[in-house]
């Protein structure tokens, strides 16, 4: 990064008259002293849509306004402000509904623990819960997600690029949320930081090419989006319905937090 700018004709600056500032989240402070000439690598604020509680809290008020609209994510409760409604909400519900505590300011997996529907769970501060999808899509009897890259260069107006390449992540256990699994990462977790570790984790030697099918179906546990549109066709799913619905999900996730 610092070569590319090197090249352009950049040098560094360590005083107050700069154009380009490569960063962590930008302070209020420093904020307020810059000029329109002056770049940065983050938003300002950025934290409302990088921190979980903060997303929610962006998204919930959208949900307020435009109603099933912004229906974006499964109820989630923010620990310790919501703890009181979502133990009232659980109670309500006859207790039916499983759910998945995170930290709100973490990442790769840390701190995430799928909770049985009359599991107790302490109120702790900077932990939310959302209802867990308990019957989520499958490949080939894994769980999975995608990791999809968006590049946005203006919120006013909102200018946001999707990179046509990205990743599926799977679980490298088959999904059950049978009695004495729900502990059991490897099963309901999707991140590469957490299966890596597990000795069923296979790498993704195709370059790109659809996974080698043997008679004992043979997957690797990270595939590109072309070998999930390939195994779409196989499943009968249309592939280009489901990310335009996708695309349409990131657009009002990113109109949640332009304020």
């Amino acid at each position: 990064m610092v070569n590319a700018f090197k090249t352009a004709g950049f040098r560094l600056s360590d005083g107050a008259a700069w154009n380009a500032l490569w960063t962590g989240l930008i302070r209020p402070s420093k904020l307020k002293h810059m000029n329109e000439f002056q770049k940065l690598n983050h938003f300002a604020g950025a934290w409302n849509i990088g921190h979980k509680g903060n997303l929610w809290r962006n998204v919930q008020r959208q949900r307020r306004r435009n109603g099933r609209d912004f229906e974006l994510a499964p109820n989630t409760y923010i620990f310790p402000e919501d703890y009181k409604r979502w133990q009232n909400d659980r109670e309500i519900n006859n207790f039916k509904d499983m759910y998945i505590l995170k930290p709100t300011a973490s990442s790769c997996g840390r701190g995430i623990s799928v909770i049985d529907k009359k599991q107790q769970v302490k109120k702790r501060s900077g932990y939310l819960v959302s209802k867990y999808i308990s019957k989520p899509h499958l490949l080939r009897g894994y769980k999975y997600d995608m990791r999809i890259y968006i590049l946005v260069t203006s919120f006013e107006p909102l200018k946001a690029y999707f990179f046509e390449k990205g990743l599926v992540r799977l679980a490298t256990v088959p999904y059950s949320t049978a009695k004495g699994t729900l502990k059991k990462r490897f099963i309901h977790l999707t991140n590469f930081s957490v299966n890596k570790k597990n000795v069923d984790y296979k790498k993704n030697v195709g370059n790109g090419q659809a996974p080698v099918e043997t008679d004992e179906v043979e997957m690797s546990s990270k595939w590109s989006l072309e070998e999930l549109r390939k195994e779409y066709t196989k499943m009968g799913i249309n592939f280009e319905e489901v990310f335009r619905n996708i695309k349409l999900l990131c657009i009002k996730t990113l109109m949640a937090v332009e304020p």
